[in-house]
């Protein structure tokens, strides 16, 4: 026979409710990493994580390399004015995987928007992924590229997707790792309210319940949902 409910347990399930929320907060990083300001120039940041890698990002960071000029205007006087200066840099993870190679650009430390068709003014430039979309994006912060970058990408290669159908972007990691809290954490709390807690078959097994919640938490830290699993010092 179950037992009966008592204000104790309605204050356990209220406690036990209230974790959910703290343990989102701890396990979902941020949507964007952050990325110090530029004040002059232009600056682009190649995304070099696993799953900008995955998308080709190595490839885009070496077409960047060799059909960008050194400065904005394409004027080797100017290499030494910072107001005109290109920087490219591989960077940690931007935020929006699965959608890479991604790049972040910024022109005088202000974050330069994607006004591709069909890119709904972005912040981060998704899917650099051939030669076009290199110099579509270069346009955009007013660069022309190289004359000589025409056969860029036969040189450095073609930016080819290596991913695999199981390989999951993180995005899609950190909703599956939240539909198993709700899975696991909806019978548990069902379970506190109908004063069945602990129960297994029809023994009473203490602290059961804490026992499985713990190591189904301690499990979903593997399935890579953190930046720093997602990083190549991960």
């Amino acid at each position: 026979m179950a037992r009966p409910r008592s204000s104790s347990s309605l204050s356990s399930a209220f406690l036990s409710i209230s974790c959910i929320p703290l343990l989102l907060i701890l396990t979902t990083p941020p949507s964007l990493a952050y990325t110090p300001p530029l004040n002059k120039g232009l600056e682009i940041r190649v995304c070099q994580d696993k799953d900008c890698l995955l998308d080709g990002s190595k490839e885009t960071l070496a077409l960047l390399q060799s059909m960008t000029p050194s400065t904005i205007d394409n004027d080797n006087d100017d290499d030494d004015d910072p107001d005109k200066r290109i920087t490219i840099a591989p960077c940690a993870c931007l935020g929006p995987c699965g959608s890479g190679p991604t790049v972040d650009l910024r022109k005088d430390g202000i974050r330069l928007k994607d006004t591709r068709e069909g890119r709904d003014n972005y912040f981060l430039f998704r899917e650099i992924d051939s030669s076009k979309a290199v110099a579509d994006m270069l346009a955009i912060a007013g660069v022309n590229v190289l004359p000589s970058s025409s056969s860029s990408e036969g040189q450095v290669g073609a930016v080819t997707s290596t991913r695999q159908w199981y390989e999951l972007d993180r995005n899609s990691r950190i909703t599956l790792q939240r539909i198993l809290y709700a899975l696991v954490a909806l019978p548990l709390l069902n379970a506190r309210l109908n004063g069945t807690w602990d129960m297994i078959g029809d023994a009473t097994v203490p602290n059961s319940y804490y026992a499985i919640a713990g190591g189904v938490f301690v499990a979903s830290q593997f399935m890579g949902t953190s930046q720093k699993s997602n990083s190549m010092e991960g």
